[in-house]
């Protein structure tokens, strides 16, 4: 009988210890992510070649007198040489925005990202063990290209993560996975140190 009570009371704990962990984490926050991811995969070595050229002659009237401006239309194709195996890194495009995140039932939860200038984003997460664990989601991702390139590549990756609170801050490791391909370069991520803050507005 006395073991019958005490699995009852550990029981009872252990449900007031989940919703705790639940409440913990439920609420706004503002977030910024940023990182790199380190891609294998192969470089190609690209030629373009010009197959043919159109000249266009336009000719105009200026004044009353008869103008000629010539202009080219170049047609070119890419070659591909030859490839070979390489590793490389690359930073993610910095993301900030407004985050909630949301009791759904027992220990479940909804993360919502609603990243400035960017798509929404929505995770399904689960209180355990003192820290919330985002499942995997799919999502589109801006990836620089190279370090002094204002442009950006946008890859469709798998996105999922373990965040811990501290005082009025969640700290989420993000892991993201998934193939990229730029300009020659196709490769699939193996590994990323990808971090977010999220600070909860009071």
């Amino acid at each position: 009988m006395k073991r019958i009570f005490l699995l009852l009371f550990a029981t009872a704990i252990l449900g007031a210890c989940s919703k705790d962990g639940v409440a913990v984490y439920a609420g706004y926050y503002s977030f910024k992510t940023g990182g790199t991811v380190d891609i294998q995969g192969k470089v190609f070595d690209i030629q373009k070649d010009t197959t043919s050229i159109d000249t266009i002659v336009n000719n105009y009237k200026v004044a009353g007198r008869e103008v000629s401006d010539t202009t080219y239309k170049y047609h070119i194709i890419r070659d591909t040489l030859g490839s070979r195996d390489t590793s490389f890194l690359r930073h993610l495009v910095a993301e900030s925005g407004q985050m909630h995140i949301l009791k759904d039932s027992g220990d479940e939860m909804i993360l919502t990202m609603n990243i400035n200038g960017g798509d929404p984003v929505v995770f399904t997460a689960k209180c355990e063990d003192g820290q919330l664990t985002l499942s995997p989601t799919r999502r589109m991702v801006g990836i620089r290209p190279g370090d002094d390139d204002d442009d950006n590549v946008s890859c469709d990756l798998t996105v999922s993560g373990t965040g811990r609170r501290y005082d009025n801050m969640i700290l989420f490791r993000l892991f993201y996975a998934g193939k990229y391909s730029y300009d020659g370069l196709d490769g699939v991520i193996y590994d990323s140190r990808v971090d977010c803050i999220a600070t909860e507005n009071e």
